[in-house]
């Protein structure tokens, strides 16, 4: 689907404004709000926009370690990347799992209470994971930038 400039100016102002209502959103972009709700739902229905969540802060809610955990496989099989996907998806602490080119396989982004809490699960969890060959891991000093709007 192509977007057109006005799409784009709607997926921008969701962005960027998540907490407008419809209307200020209306009025933002110069539009009716049965437009701009008609012109939502159709992105939605071409899955340009898959949700909506709440962002919360990591240090507030006890979560304040941050870590990346790069990950080998013990082969290529698709029922041992299945089953360590599957193990992914079951895994509250791990926030995000990339499939990664390069020295490693995938990249995790993993949320902790401490480091000895990471410690744990690294070691109880993924390391004991009868996929995992291997695992190196980068604990975050400081999160310089964060963003989740898209550059549209």
């Amino acid at each position: 689907m192509a977007l057109s400039d006005k799409d784009v100016q709607i997926l921008r102002a969701l962005q960027n404004h998540p907490d407008d209502s419809r209307q200020e959103l209306a009025d933002r972009l110069g539009m009716s709000v049965t437009t701009l709700w008609r012109r939502i739902n159709d992105l939605q229905a071409e899955g340009l926009i898959k949700g909506t969540a709440v962002l919360l802060d990591p240090e507030k809610t006890g979560l304040p370690v941050c870590v990346f955990v790069f990950i080998n496989l013990k082969d290529y099989s698709p029922e041992t990347r299945n089953r360590f996907e599957d193990f992914v998806t079951s895994s509250g602490q791990i926030m995000e799992c990339y499939s990664v080119t390069g020295a490693y396989d995938y990249t995790l982004l993993i949320r902790s209470r401490s480091v000895s809490d990471f410690e744990r699960f690294l070691m109880d969890e993924i390391l004991s994971h009868p996929g995992v060959e291997s695992a190196s891991s980068q604990i975050a000093l400081r999160q310089n930038k964060y963003n989740t709007a898209l550059p549209v």
